[in-house]
């Protein structure tokens, strides 16, 4: 969790001195707080050639620094050139909400894990930048923005953390960033109600939503598109003929996060603002006058304009292929994402009365009342705004959602979802203007605004608490195992035996593939092992060719699978996983069916039987394993299962998925299990117990807490497997194997 913070925090000091220096050389004299989302946009549109760069993310890290540190001393010897102390905690409640997922977890993680696991690929493009192996084996996207995972590779580099711990960071600095630009239109406010402001706008629920399920792109397009509008409406710093510079910085920030798929808001907000200058110039009839306008603005719009195309050069080829191998958004209409159903346009505003955002609210009615009660609010904030000659905002709002309503009929609904999480803080800053502004008010107001505020924020804040509870952090136990097998496998075909989506992260430098990606099968499987989602695979899964297709082996340290052929070698193990190679071309063997089990009991007097019998040849047999269901557990549960074990000794195993760890006792054994959100179906190990006579043991599982967990977040365990401890398969004749657990045979045709 502290490299999670110190990440975000890097990345808002990089932000806010950067944003400030790009102000100051535009012309500005004066502190503004659209500087932090321009110095994001810096940040990005530094790091973005980064892959053309020669020594990659260590030259980009040091450049990224040393323009920082020299913004920050320039910035911070002038006083007016200095972020407002006090200001700055406005955002105080935004940082305490994103870090609820983590508190309610109990750990620092990775954002969102087994409701959205993109973050695997976006965790593999970092690597590719900070490792040669990677990249060669998974090169860069031509058409993707990549510039955020530059940025990513760069403090990754720069603070000597994982990539995991720096993306999370980076995307908690984005919320903060988006807080800290509410207050560019917060001037006539008390501390107090800016801090009410940066919290409403700065996370709504539809951004704490996808914020906790570990979507980098939407919260940093929202804060992006939000600055462009406040700059737009009078909200940016005076300048001179540096007037457009902010613009295109901020355009090119767009850009480089949401590639040209993100212009239309800009080009709707500036298309706006056009027309309704030419319509107050229309009705105060000075149309003659706006030629002159325009010519004097040409300087200025040149130098802005070269900015703008000077910044994004480096990635002028990456637009060029999204624009012409893409086909609109490069997402299928028919693609549904991670989503259950249609976004409603009502959950933009902010209410909405569940934990999972792709949900109905649960109370409809008092869902539905709560919206209209801020659709009203909106509705008085425009003509508010109007009033008082800040007519651009409401317009912003309403242009967001037209472009949710084209998206929703004409694109995929998870296309459209993201267009509505980027309107929603546009939506909630219309609502919250005149609730915050100090200036005067009717008579009577000083006591029924302040409590519309309050209420607004209780209702937004409530929301994003349930959602961000409710949002699961995937522990990296397991990932730091499997990453330590990467420079002995970095450039050789791998097979993966587990059940885990970032696998292409963790194994990535090597030519990777999966036996099962939830909830399909990616191999040719044995049709005896009758595979389904949630079952364990091991060696006897594949057939002979396909395990001399590959030179290595990752496997869960499962040692109630079947034994692995002779010609594997144990290279590596860790607490939950091992690493083999083949030495040796592996020779065929068969299996009888069963099912997800390592073996099953030869029953001569059956049809099978009584065919394996007749091919002879010899058999490996071992001990059956004994297997007990288990209950699952809620946080700070405890179950409870007896299992009657023979004398000797026993390695207890389960296919568990748990939130938190989990600590199991048996007689002389106490153990803890470390979280673990992968899929299930792989057996991972729980420890070693000896019995010195037979009797019924008792096992119990006990599964942690944290004060913000939510109850549903259960623990799962399916079974638990009892199997001999250190036991390895007899070869005996087949003959000798009638009603013995077999874990695979070979006929006698086998051995002519």
């Amino acid at each position: 969790m502290p490299a999670i913070l110190f990440s975000a925090a890097v990345t808002c000091f990089v932000s806010l001195f950067l944003g400030q220096a790009a102000l100051r050389l535009a012309g500005a004299r004066e502190w503004n707080w659209l500087a932090p989302v321009v110095g994001l946009s810096v940040a990005m549109l530094i790091a973005a050639p980064m892959e053309h760069v020669p020594g990659r993310a260590v030259t980009v890290t040091v450049l990224l620094t040393v323009l920082s540190l020299g913004a920050a001393v320039w910035c911070l010897r002038s006083a007016s050139n200095r972020p407002p102390l006090l200001d700055l905690t406005a955002a105080a409640p935004v940082l305490i909400l994103a870090l609820v997922p983590f508190l309610a977890a109990g750990r620092g993680g990775i954002l969102g894990v087994t409701v959205n696991n993109d973050m695997a690929v976006h965790l593999t493009y970092v690597e590719a930048f900070l490792h040669p192996a990677v990249s060669a084996t998974y090169p860069l996207p031509s058409d993707y923005p990549i510039a955020p995972h530059a940025t990513v590779a760069a403090l990754s580099t720069g603070l000597s953390v994982a990539p995991y711990a720096a993306f999370s960071g980076w995307t908690m600095a984005t919320l903060l960033i988006g807080a800290w630009a509410v207050l560019a239109a917060a001037r006539n406010a008390g501390w107090y109600s800016k801090t009410i402001a940066a919290t409403l706008v700065g996370m709504p629920y539809l951004v704490a939503a996808y914020y906790g399920e570990g979507s980098y792109k939407e919260p940093a397009q929202a804060a992006l598109v939000l600055a462009v509008a406040l700059l737009i409406s009078g909200c940016g710093p005076r300048l001179g003929r540096g007037r457009w510079a902010p613009l295109a910085l901020l355009v090119g920030g767009v850009v480089s996060v949401y590639s040209p798929g993100g212009l239309p808001w800009i080009f709707a907000i500036l298309g706006i603002w056009l027309a309704g200058l030419l319509a107050i110039e229309a009705w105060h009839r000075r149309l003659r006058e706006v030629p002159g306008v325009v010519r004097r603005e040409l300087a200025a719009v040149g130098i802005g304009t070269g900015i703008f195309v000077v910044s994004l050069l480096p990635q002028a080829h990456r637009i060029y292929e999204f624009i012409t191998l893409r086909e609109g958004t490069g997402i299928a209409v028919s693609d549904i994402g991670n989503l259950v159903g249609r976004l409603p346009g009502w959950e933009a505003l902010g209410v909405w009365g569940t934990a999972d955002f792709r949900l109905q609210a649960s109370a409809a009615f008092t869902g539905g009342a709560w919206s209209w009660f801020v659709a009203a609010l909106i509705v008085f904030g425009s003509f508010w705004a109007f009033r008082r000659g800040r007519w651009m905002l409401p317009p912003a709002a309403l242009a967001a959602m037209l472009i949710w309503k084209y998206s929703d009929r004409t694109q995929s609904i998870y296309v459209a979802a993201k267009t509505l999480a980027i309107a929603s803080p546009l939506l909630l800053l219309v609502a919250v203007q005149p609730l915050v502004d100090r200036s005067k008010k009717p008579r009577n107001a000083w006591l029924v605004v302040p409590l519309l505020a309050l209420v607004l924020l209780f209702q937004v804040a409530r929301d994003d608490l349930r959602a961000l509870r409710w949002s699961p952090v995937g522990p990296t136990d397991h990932a730091r195992q499997l990453i330590s097998f990467r420079p002995l496998i970095a450039g050789k075909k791998t097979l993966f035996f587990g059940e885990d989506e970032f696998q292409i992260w963790e194994l990535a430098g090597s030519f990777s593939d999966p036996l099962s990606f939830w909830p399909e099968q990616q191999g040719q499987l044995r049709p005896g092992k009758g595979w389904e989602a949630g079952h364990a695979l091991d060696f006897d899964s594949l057939r002979a060719s396909t395990l001399n297709e590959y030179e290595w082996f990752v496997t869960t340290r499962d040692a109630a699978a079947s034994e692995p052929p002779p010609q594997l070698h144990l290279v590596r193990g860790t607490e939950a996983f091992e690493l083999w190679r083949r030495i040796g071309r592996v020779g065929e063997r068969s299996i009888l069916n069963e099912g997800d089990m390592p073996g099953s009991t030869l029953e001569c007097g059956d049809a099978e039987g009584r065919a394996v019998l007749h091919r002879g040849g010899v058999a490996a047999i071992r001990s059956a394993p004994i297997l007990k269901a288990v209950p699952p557990a809620g946080p700070n549960g405890t179950v409870s299962v007896q299992l009657r074990l023979p004398a000797g000794p026993w390695q207890l195993e389960s296919p568990y998925v748990s939130h938190f760890p989990v600590e199991v006792a048996a007689p002389g054994l106490r153990t803890t299990l470390p979280a673990s959100l992968e899929r299930p179906g792989p057996r991972l190990p729980i420890g070693r117990l000896t019995v010195a006579r037979p009797q019924t043991v008792t096992i119990t599982f006990h599964v942690g807490d944290s004060p913000l967990a939510e109850p549903t977040t259960a623990a799962v365990f399916e079974y638990v497997v009892a199997v001999r401890a250190g036991e390895r398969d007899r070869l005996v004749p087949v003959r000798h194997a009638c009603g013995r657990y077999v874990d695979w045979y070979r006929s006698a045709r086998h051995f002519r």
